[in-house]
């Protein structure tokens, strides 16, 4: 007899398709891309350079709509680094809009005015008949300077030249002049004149006897702008002068910041004159009143002083001072009067930095002794602080301690001060 089984006889589901680890992984992977790409795009926007140009990024963005979209749809790309062109365009405009002195904010282009009117000033000196006519062959300015700067320092040197001096100047268009010739299967081009030859028939052709070099350069490091002029013969090519000036040595720097730029010529002269003994005397002749305490019924006793020192300046920069001078002191009242005299020895160091533009500051301690006669001689210390201003007539105050002793009876000494105007050569 045959068992009848109801779950044989159900329908049965169908069996459910297999899945390859393959086709798996390929669908993680794909998942894992589609949420990295907002992370992508934003490190490739994150990869432009940020010195790059504003104006350039704006111009970019507004002339190429298009171009971003496209980018935003499809896979981001990375802005390219500026050229070398670019970066030097941007030093240009940097250098060339301002330069930081130490006095305040100039521009290049007066420092550049600045150095040819000092030019200006050595070329007027120069024996016309030996240089004139001068051409000017070649401009060179440093690779952190556009060109058109440097056609603004020659158009202003050859301006200067022709309306403030004697000298004939031209100039020579083939000596910067590009040119091409085939030499057999070669194709050669040279810029300017090559041969020394040909600066001899260039220099007839117009009618010359020197060729003039000008060369400009900003250090950026150590915050300086030079020129460099040097004019040449002809003929043989032999160097008539040679200059080179500096942007912080020109008379308008030293005069905007104080400070002295000491040349070459200078330190030799002073080692000369330390190897020599030769010293640095300074005269100071001054008029002012002195108070000295006393216990007497009038009390302190004040008098006229007149006095005169005569010192050395020694050290670096000279701002050391020792010397010796002398005082007289008078009081002529029926109470008070006394009549003596300061004799001793200064010591002063300059405070500031030598300047041409600043108060010189002396401060420092003079010891001495003072003589009266018979009586109320004693022995004095003081220290004084002294400003010259600019250069000949001067202030100063003194604080005293003059050691007490018997005068008409009574101490003589105490805690006293100094007031004096000055004259100093």
């Amino acid at each position: 007899m045959m068992m009848f089984n109801p779950i044989h006889n159900l329908p049965r589901r169908a069996p459910s398709p297999k899945i390859s680890p393959a086709l798996l992984a390929l669908m993680v992977l794909c998942g894992l891309l589609a949420s990295a790409s907002p992370a992508l795009a934003q490190s490739a926007d994150d990869l432009r350079l940020e010195d790059a140009p504003a104006a350039e990024d704006a111009s970019d963005d507004e002339a190429q709509p298009d171009d971003a979209a496209e980018s935003s749809n499809n896979e981001p790309g990375v802005r390219p680094a500026p050229t070398a062109e670019d970066r030097q365009q941007q030093a240009s405009e940097s250098v060339a809009r301002q330069l930081q002195t130490s006095a305040n904010t100039v521009t290049l282009y007066q420092l550049a005015e600045e150095m040819v009117d000092e030019a200006i000033s050595d070329i007027a000196d120069l024996n016309p008949t030996a240089v004139a006519p001068v051409a000017v062959r070649n401009l060179d300015v440093s690779p952190n300077l556009s060109i058109h700067f440097g056609d603004f320092v020659q158009s202003t040197f050859i301006s200067s030249v022709a309306n403030l001096t004697d000298i004939r100047i031209k100039r020579c268009i083939a000596c910067r002049a590009m040119r091409s010739r085939v030499e057999g299967d070669d194709w050669v081009v040279s810029l300017g004149l090559t041969e020394h030859e040909d600066l001899r028939r260039e220099a007839e052709r117009l009618g010359v006897k020197t060729y003039l070099d000008l060369r400009f350069h900003f250090f950026p490091e150590a915050n300086v702008a030079a020129m460099q002029l040097e004019i040449f013969r002809a003929d043989d090519g032999a160097i008539l002068w040679s200059q080179t000036y500096r942007s912080d040595a020109t008379s308008a720097a030293i005069l905007r910041s104080g400070d002295r730029v000491v040349s070459r010529a200078e330190r030799v002269r002073e080692l000369e004159r330390k190897v020599e003994e030769r010293p640095y005397y300074g005269h100071t002749l001054y008029l002012g009143m002195s108070t000295i305490p006393y216990d007497g019924p009038a009390g302190a006793i004040t008098g006229a002083a007149i006095g005169y020192r005569l010192y050395e300046r020694f050290g670096e920069d000279r701002r050391y001072l020792f010397g010796v001078g002398a005082e007289g002191f008078a009081n002529f009242s029926d109470a008070n009067g006394l009549l003596g005299a300061f004799v001793g020895a200064t010591f002063q160091r300059e405070l500031l930095p030598p300047n041409l533009n600043s108060i010189e500051l002396r401060t420092g301690p003079t010891v001495g002794g003072f003589f009266a006669g018979s009586e109320g001689n004693s022995f004095a210390v003081e220290w004084g602080l002294d400003a010259v201003l600019q250069f000949r007539l001067g202030a100063g105050l003194s604080l005293m301690y003059f050691l007490p002793t018997e005068y008409a009876g009574y101490d003589l000494g105490g805690f006293g001060f100094k007031a004096r105007a000055s004259f100093n050569w």
